[in-house]
């Protein structure tokens, strides 16, 4: 059995920009990412002046690549605890939660994920 892998923003970010990590995101497998990384996604892409257009494809087509995971209680609950106890922003706290509650691997760019069980840094 493939294990899960759950993709943070800074990795589709980098593979929409660069089209860097192309063997990951291109596969057949449906990858899983936190509705939260939406926003983060899009934030970037519309700072760095990509047309709404353009950002809305990009979306469109992460959202085909992807199971969404949404923000409920029990991903909530996990994340407070995060924000705690790993003192990680919010944000990333979520996206960790998403990660661990769906059994997945978390593969990211983001160094505020460094030294946490189950992730994967590039």
């Amino acid at each position: 059995m493939t294990e899960y892998k759950l993709i943070d923003s800074s990795l589709w970010i980098d593979y929409l920009i660069n089209g860097n990590f192309k063997e990951i995101i291109e596969k057949e497998e449906k990858l899983l990412l936190a509705t939260i990384s939406l926003i983060e996604i899009k934030k970037k892409l519309s700072k760095i002046k990509i047309p709404n257009k353009e950002i809305a494809s990009k979306v469109d087509y992460i959202k085909k690549q992807s199971i969404l995971i949404n923000l409920d209680e029990k991903i909530a609950e996990k994340a407070s605890e995060l924000v705690i106890e790993k003192e990680l922003p919010i944000a990333d706290s979520i996206v960790y939660a998403s990660a661990l509650i769906n059994n997945a691997v978390l593969l990211t760019l983001d160094n505020d994920f460094r030294g946490l069980n189950g992730v994967k840094i590039f």
